[in-house]
């Protein structure tokens, strides 16, 4: 049996961009969030249906771009502050209690570092359009983490319980629990 795009992404395997599954899910992944009056007492009601899992007093700020949404758990107690992006092709898992500052990109999501394992390939029936190799891999935020203004987090990485990311931070690898991490790429600086 052949597996979709979707599976194979959720495994880490290359995808093509272009994958019509794939592709519907990103279309609406959070329109009617962001679209939905700041004074609407009802518009977090709009992303349950967009997360995999959402847990309670979940509070987001618009806007929020996600690429598929079922791939993203998120648990109780979390605030996610305004312009945060998050690819989540390779699953994200936020945890409890966990502070997202404004403009934080959450990267479960990439494509191959050499050229020709990217390789740009015309649609079949639309040849103006391109597609290309889609790599994912998952990221894992742990409990009552606090993470930056404008910190990014890129795939196949593990941030543990209690850490703290700096603002502008590239986080690479992983992040031991109770530590501060900072800069680009981010390094342990102290435990807290």
């Amino acid at each position: 049996m052949t597996r979709s795009d979707k599976e194979r992404m959720l495994a880490g395997e290359p995808t093509l961009s272009g994958d019509p599954e794939l592709l519907e899910i990103a279309a609406r992944a959070c329109f009617a969030f962001n679209q939905a009056h700041p004074d609407d007492e009802t518009r977090m009601d709009h992303l349950r249906p967009i997360f995999g899992e959402m847990g309670e007093n979940v509070w987001i700020e618009a806007p929020l771009y996600v690429d598929f949404g079922e791939l993203t758990k998120i648990g109780d107690k979390v605030f996610i502050n305004t312009n945060c992006t998050i690819l989540d092709g390779g699953g994200v898992t936020i945890g409890d209690q966990v502070l997202i500052a404004p403009n934080v990109q959450i990267m479960a999501a990439g494509h191959p570092i050499k050229a020709s394992d990217r390789m740009v390939y015309p649609f079949e029936n639309e040849p103006e359009r391109m597609n290309f190799v889609n790599l994912a891999g998952p990221i894992k935020i742990g409990n009552g983490c606090w993470i930056g203004a404008g910190a990014i987090i890129l795939p196949n990485v593990t941030i543990g319980d209690r850490a703290v990311i700096g603002a502008g931070a590239v986080v690479t690898k992983d992040v031991p629990a109770d530590s501060l991490a900072v800069g680009n790429p981010a390094r342990v600086v102290r435990q807290i």
